[in-house]
């Protein structure tokens, strides 16, 4: 099997895991979202009808925002939906963008691994930390978000450089 075949088929499967692992963050969204809507839907109708409004509610919406943005953040940098300027990079020869590719996905993908293993540490320290108003809630599981965002990210970047092309 040769070089280019065998890169062909990692970038396949690894495109597979990621179109999989896309499919399940996106379901994750939505639920979380459709969450965030009722919990301070039921909180604007016990504050203003009842007068007793949920005590928890603003950092359960809070922490559930965290989560949307990040996991938001990585599925739009995998389906490409992201803020770019691509005024340079559509200007020159194919063989340069694909050098351009290649140092973003390789600075992105340090940032990633950066994020990862700081952010990994940073869980594993606040997990025993428990959110004063949601005392079952752990902070480590709030701050799981950002090495669960970035690990989407570094399979996306390794399958983006495995489908790279510099002819």
């Amino acid at each position: 099997m040769t070089v280019e075949k065998r890169t062909s088929v990692v970038a396949t499967a690894l495109g597979a895991v990621l179109d999989k692992l896309c499919a399940l963050t996106n379901h994750a969204l939505f639920i979380i979202l459709l969450g965030m809507g009722l919990v301070l839907g039921a909180n604007i109708v016990l504050r203003f009808v009842f007068e007793n409004p949920i005590s928890w509610s603003n950092v359960v919406t809070r922490y559930a925002y965290i989560y949307i943005v990040l996991l938001g953040t990585a599925v739009s940098y995998i389906e490409g939906s992201h803020a770019q300027i691509e005024f340079v990079y559509d200007s020159v020869p194919r063989p340069i963008r694909s050098v351009f590719d290649l140092i973003h996905y390789l600075g992105m993908m340090l940032l990633c691994i950066i994020l990862i293993v700081h952010g990994s540490k940073h869980v594993i320290t606040m997990w025993p930390v428990h959110s004063p108003v949601v005392k079952t809630l752990s902070m480590g599981a709030v701050y799981l978000s950002v090495p669960i965002s970035a690990v989407l990210m570094v399979i996306f970047l390794v399958k983006k450089i495995f489908e790279l092309k510099f002819k």
